[in-house]
């Protein structure tokens, strides 16, 4: 049986923290986009994507939210200001956030993607 990967094992997977978003944690992560320009992630990014970025404005709420990624993957610890969090909860985005850079949580990514 193919077990589909969700964004509660991405938490567990890379030891992320999730800073939006948690009720949500259940949604399925087909694949991945990384991407900091917002205008070529909006026409590249598939959903159900994973999204990491280094990118903080209310603006990637907006954008994860068009392209209907499972969640946006803050890499190299940037944070989002209180303001933006909030949005990403009301919209129903989830924030995640880790240390990696943004190779490093790619690749971490494609190993949890080929375990599924």
């Amino acid at each position: 049986m193919i077990r589909m990967l969700r964004v509660s094992d991405v938490l567990e997977g890379l030891s992320c923290c999730c800073l939006a978003g948690s009720s949500h944690a259940g949604r399925p992560v087909k694949g991945g986009y990384a991407g900091d320009l917002l205008s070529w992630v909006m026409a590249h990014a598939e959903k159900d994507d994973i999204w990491l970025t280094i990118l903080n404005s209310v603006n990637v709420i907006a954008v994860a939210e068009l392209t209907e990624c499972a969640c946006v993957l803050l890499t190299e610890g940037v944070t989002m200001d209180a303001a933006v969090l909030q949005r990403a909860e009301e919209r129903g985005v989830v924030v995640l956030q880790t240390g990696l850079t943004t190779f490093a949580a790619a690749a971490e990514m494609e190993k949890l993607l080929q375990r599924c």
